[in-house]
């Protein structure tokens, strides 16, 4: 990704730290064994390690997953992420294929010590990833990031990144529907009830616009 030099970690942490100290069930402690084999904490982003201010968050980090298996449980990044009180962008390693997945996440409510995660963006597994480090605070850089993995958030037109995420599922909810209603009228036998079904999914279709 070629991070600045200052941003430069590169230390190995210990798949057991990440939940030794955290109520973990079985199976979510078998994901972690059997489905990593190493994580490295490989770039730090701050105000200490770049010339740039804080805001909602201190610091972004950068951690590198190395996997056994062809995929992750997502319970286990949701599981790190919950109980480390940064954005992490993530960067999923097998062999001859990487991708990120990144998280919005806010401070918890009900427990200061506990992250509220919200929706993961992911890109596809590619040979390498190219992100632009662009911003002036880690909340800009962690909302471009955000923006480069999942561009459909840019297709929200909303410049905040709070409003984007949720308009975004709202929009996601939208469509579901709509492809509900497509399977309903492809299998309707009666003209009429089609025809309700395509006036209900016009409707649906115009608050996508």
């Amino acid at each position: 990704m070629n991070l600045p030099e200052s941003t430069v970690v590169n230390r190995f942490v210990p798949k057991e730290k990440f939940y030794s100290k955290t109520s973990v069930g079985g199976k979510l402690r078998a994901a972690f064994t059997d489905e990593i084999d190493k994580i490295k904490w490989t770039n730090k982003i701050a105000p200490d390690t770049l010339n740039i201010t804080s805001n909602n968050y201190a610091e972004l980090q950068v951690f590198e997953i190395t996997l056994k298996r062809s995929e992750l449980s997502p319970a286990v990044l949701k599981h790190i992420d919950t109980f480390i009180p940064y954005p992490i962008l993530f960067v999923l390693k097998r062999p001859n294929a990487t991708k990120a997945v990144i998280s919005f996440k806010e401070a918890g409510v009900k427990n200061e010590n506990q992250m509220k995660v919200d929706s993961y963006y992911e890109t596809p597994w590619q040979q390498e990833l190219q992100f632009e480090l662009k911003g002036r605070s880690v909340d800009e850089i962690y909302k471009n990031y955000l923006f480069q993995i999942a561009p459909k958030l840019k297709n929200t037109a909303q410049t905040d990144t709070k409003s984007a995420v949720e308009t975004n599922k709202e929009r996601e909810k939208i469509q579901k529907q709509i492809d509900t209603i497509n399977k309903k009228i492809a299998s309707e036998p009666s003209l009429a009830k089609k025809q309700e079904l395509a006036r209900e999914r016009y409707t649906l279709e115009g608050k996508l616009l």
